[in-house]
C-alpha cells in the first residue's frame, strides 16, 4: 500500500506496471519466486465518482489494484495492518489485489477510485476483519 502523491508519480506507477506485464514472459537475473495469481485476457476497468458524509466501505477485497484519489477531505485507510493511514486531498492511495482493505471518513469525502480486474470477477467482495 502506497500514497502516490503527483500526477507524474501516477503516470510512473502506470507505465511500471505496463512494463511488468511485457516482461511478465521474460527470465529475470536475480528472480527466486514468481506465482501468476490471476492472468485474464479480458480487463474490467472502472472508474468510480463518489460523494459521502460519515462513510464506512466495510472490510472488502479487490480482484486487481484499486486506485483511490482524494479530491476533498480525508479517509483513514487500513490494509495490510491494522493500524489506518490517512489519505487526504490530493494524495492518492493504491490498494493492494485480493487483500482485506476498510475506508472510513468522519465527514465529508469527495474521491475517485479506479478499479482493475479480470471481466469474469466482481469487483469489490466482502469481507471479514482481518483486525480481529
Amino acid at each position: 500500500m502506497h500514497i502516490v502523491r503527483s500526477r507524474k508519480a501516477i503516470v510512473t506507477l502506470a507505465c511500471t506496471v505496463v512494463a511488468a506485464a511485457v516482461l511478465a514472459g521474460t527470465a529475470l537475473s536475480g528472480l527466486i519466486s514468481q506465482t501468476i495469481v490471476r492472468d485474464s485476457t479480458s480487463v474490467h476497468l472502472r472508474v468510480v465518482r463518489s460523494v459521502a458524509d460519515a462513510y464506512d466501505s466495510g472490510w472488502h477485497t479487490h480482484p486487481g489494484p484499486a486506485i483511490v484519489q482524494v479530491q476533498e477531505g480525508s479517509f483513514q485507510i487500513t490494509q495490510g495492518t491494522c493500524t489506518p493511514t490517512t489519505v487526504s486531498a490530493g494524495q492518492t492511495y493504491v490498494e493492494v489485489p485480493f487483500l482485506a482493505v476498510r475506508a472510513v471518513s468522519t465527514g465529508r469525502v469527495v474521491w475517485t477510485t479506479t478499479l482493475v480486474g479480470p471481466q469474469e470477477d466482481a469487483l469489490l467482495t466482502p469481507t471479514t476483519s482481518p483486525c480481529g
